[in-house]
């Protein structure tokens, strides 16, 4: 059908989708695949293909359990596209996608309400955050209200954070980016963007980021820790002297994490809903988790000791 050597998921890339998911309930990270899910392999005798799309910040980790999956069933295809956790929320609501990744929730990006019916809220793992600046800016560590300076426009030279004195280039995500309403609700805290600001480029994936940052003297900001040993031309700060490690993010030291949300939906056409299920379930298997989700740098939700609601307010894992 295709030459072997090309991956399914950039084969199909444009491949269209109809609706999403079909009865799956909210589950917790780490759950067990239900009996006779593709997890278990040829028995499911699954085939067809689903559309995933939306956050980059997890992407390469869907991609890599995308691959384990389609592995095991051979007649599957996951078609991956990026875009940002906007464009995932409006894949899910309109259809276009079976799948829609997020950094954030979907009420967060929705217009409607209404628009929230039938979506189901899957968080398969979480991901930390965290500045990055050129591998030549001469600071390691940064404090959170510095960095609301930074990205508000009111600090614009490294002399007024501990560095060597030259102007500081902003490289923000595009709005609509769930990593970057992620770094602003813990960074800027509500706290407004000047009209007048303008970043030296806004780019649409972590991936682009970070080949910015390395590529600009004097550049900063933000990626998910995944994204932080993929180029030498980058290095990730401390912030307010904590180290952005998966321990801190699990203890609630290090506050700029988010779960990862994949979006299906209970209305899904029945033609693709018993891929999705399980392939949701695939990925919160506990195989998945203690493996390649530890692997591709992320943090399974049950290692958990603290939470976060639609509105970020941070508590206890009772």
């Amino acid at each position: 059908m295709f030459d072997q050597s090309c991956s399914r998921r950039s084969f199909l890339g444009l491949a269209g989708g109809v609706a999403a998911f079909a009865g799956l309930g909210l589950a917790g990270c780490g759950s067990a695949p239900a009996s006779g899910s593709a997890a278990g392999g040829a028995d499911a005798a699954l085939s067809g293909t689903i559309n995933c799309g939306g956050a980059t910040s997890f992407q390469p980790l869907i991609e890599a359990v995308a691959d384990e999956f389609m592995t095991e069933n051979p007649d599957v295809v996951i078609a991956i596209s990026g875009g940002g956790s906007g464009d995932g929320i409006s894949g899910i609501v309109d259809g276009s996608l079976q799948i829609g990744r997020s950094d954030v929730f979907a009420e967060e990006k929705v217009d409607d309400e209404s628009q929230l019916e039938g979506l189901v809220d899957n968080q398969v793992c979480i991901v930390g955050m965290g500045p990055i600046v050129n591998a030549n800016v001469d600071i390691d560590d940064i404090t959170t209200e510095q960095l609301a300076g930074i990205f508000t426009g009111q600090i614009t030279d490294w002399s007024e954070v501990g560095g060597t004195a030259g102007t500081i280039n902003v490289i923000n995500r595009e709005a609509g980016s769930g990593t970057r309403a992620t770094f602003e609700a813990a960074v800027l805290q509500g706290a407004e963007v000047p009209a007048d600001f303008t970043p030296v480029a806004e780019v649409d994936s972590s991936g682009t980021v970070v080949e910015q940052v390395a590529a600009t003297e004097g550049s900063i900001s933000y990626v998910a820790f995944n994204y932080y040993e993929t180029n030498e031309g980058i290095k990730a700060l401390n912030v307010d002297g904590v180290e952005p490690t998966q321990e801190n993010v699990e203890s609630g030291d290090f506050n700029i994490w988010a779960y990862e949300h994949m979006y299906t939906r209970s209305d899904e056409d029945e033609a693709t809903a018993a891929i999705t299920q399980a392939f949701i379930e695939y990925i919160m298997s506990e195989d998945v988790q203690s493996t390649t989700v530890i692997e591709q740098g992320f943090i399974p939700v049950s290692n958990m000791q603290v939470q976060k609601d639609v509105d970020g307010n941070v508590t206890p894992v009772e």
